[in-house]
């Protein structure tokens, strides 16, 4: 059974965080863009390997063009991958590898502690779930725009941080 929030005492709330209840720069800063731009950047590097073996391997060079073949369960598999990925990574450990290569954890947004396995499933869910969308080629404008939102807002909080009430914070 995981361990319960600790009480708030009696007349007292507890309030959302602000910018100001951060420091400048530092452990327990707010993750600058850059740093979780290249973090998302490694991440979805780690994600999409294997799809490119298993397209390297299903592809064919026909006289001399290179025919690419890629099955029909990859795209599923991908975005299941993602979200599998995103979600045990972000549950058990706060991080991906690449939160955690740029010094970044995502914490939960109202205590900072370790987010919920629940908190870690929306979270990752949510972009994932664009390219599932049927929009064609629109799909991935969209998921790279879900990803991208975390960039604006006083506290970088981009909506898979908001579906999962998480924030993501610099560990150094």
């Amino acid at each position: 059974m995981p361990p319960s929030d600790p009480p708030v005492p009696l007349g007292t709330e507890r309030r959302a965080p602000t910018v100001k209840d951060f420091p400048a720069r530092g452990p327990f800063s707010l993750a600058a863009p850059a740093q979780r731009f290249g973090a998302r950047a490694l991440d979805l590097a780690v994600i999409a390997a294997p799809a490119l073996i298993v397209l390297a391997f299903t592809s064919q060079i026909v006289d001399g063009q290179l025919q690419l073949e890629a099955p029909s369960w990859l795209g599923p598999a991908v975005i299941c991958l993602g979200v599998l990925y995103e979600f045990v990574s972000v549950a058990l450990a706060g991080r991906e590898i690449g939160k955690w290569l740029f010094g970044l954890k995502v914490v939960r947004f109202i205590d900072g502690g370790r987010p919920r396995p629940a908190q870690a499933f929306l979270r990752a869910l949510v972009p994932w779930s664009m390219l599932a969308l049927p929009l064609g080629p629109f799909a991935f404008g969209l998921f790279v725009l879900v990803y991208g939102s975390g960039i604006g807002g006083a506290l970088h909080r981009g909506v898979p941080d908001q579906a999962g009430g998480t924030l993501v914070i610099s560990t150094r």
